[in-house]
């Protein structure tokens, strides 16, 4: 357990002082071989696009990223709805399942992609990131591994994106004079992501008409001519993600 902790806090040093995609892989690779793993992926999903970073065989990740293997990979699929850090195998993730997701676990299989344990990052806002390490075929039990570095295994995934996010997004520039309150904010970052005033309230937990009341009063604030064009300048001026 202390070679984990030690390779936590090594981890957590190298993040806080990368500056660039480089830099992150190559503190992940570094903890990646410490915790005992063959390989990482960190793979953060937006609308902005997708953010890889991994050891991966690159030839993979070009195929998996031109190929939409997102929208069919059991693992990403688990990780959006799991909180937590599970462990998988390509055979048991395909028992069951169809042609298409047969092929995408031997293709993987075929760079070494077999086994392993992935850690969800949920990141608001629709947005979503996962951190994978990828275990030999032959290694250690991988149940103990997870019993034992759990904890740590997800406080690495948050630290990891956290970082990730903060040095590497698009710059904005951001309005520090914000006229709005942090829920007409919220409001119309949702409004931004399609969602109805109804489904709003039930994401936030609060009454429709809360929402009505935050949202007309952040396009009353921002001088605007309805919702929409309350979003459109909110997004403009940085005042939402």
């Amino acid at each position: 357990m202390r070679r984990v902790e030690n390779a936590f806090q090594e981890f957590i040093d190298g993040v806080s002082t990368a500056s660039d995609k480089a830099a992150f892989r190559a503190v992940a690779e570094r903890a990646t071989q410490r915790l005992g793993f063959r390989s990482f992926a960190y793979l953060g999903l937006s609308e902005h696009g997708p953010t890889l970073i991994s050891t991966y065989p690159k030839q993979w990740t070009t195929r998996y990223l031109s190929q939409r293997y997102d929208l069919i990979d059991p693992v990403l699929i688990r990780a959006r709805r799991d909180r937590d850090p599970f462990r998988w195998s390509g055979p048991q993730m395909a028992k069951g399942r169809g042609n298409q997701v047969k092929r995408f676990f031997g293709e993987a299989a075929e760079f070494g992609i077999e086994r392993g344990v992935t850690v969800p990052i949920p990141a608001g806002f629709d947005r979503f990131a996962l951190l994978t390490f990828v275990a030999d075929r032959h290694g250690p039990d991988l149940n103990e591994k997870v019993a034992k570095a759990r904890d740590i295994l997800q406080l690495m995934g948050m630290y990891f994106h956290a970082h990730v996010e903060a040095t590497l997004k698009l710059p904005v520039s951001l309005d520090t004079s914000s006229p709005l309150s942090q829920r007409e904010a919220e409001c119309l970052a949702w409004t931004s992501r399609g969602r109805t005033m109804d489904q709003i309230g039930q994401i936030l937990g609060v009454k429709t008409r809360t929402v009505v009341f935050h949202l007309d009063s952040a396009r009353a604030k921002l001088d605007a001519e309805n919702v929409a064009h309350a979003v459109a300048l909110a997004l403009r001026r940085g005042l939402i993600p």
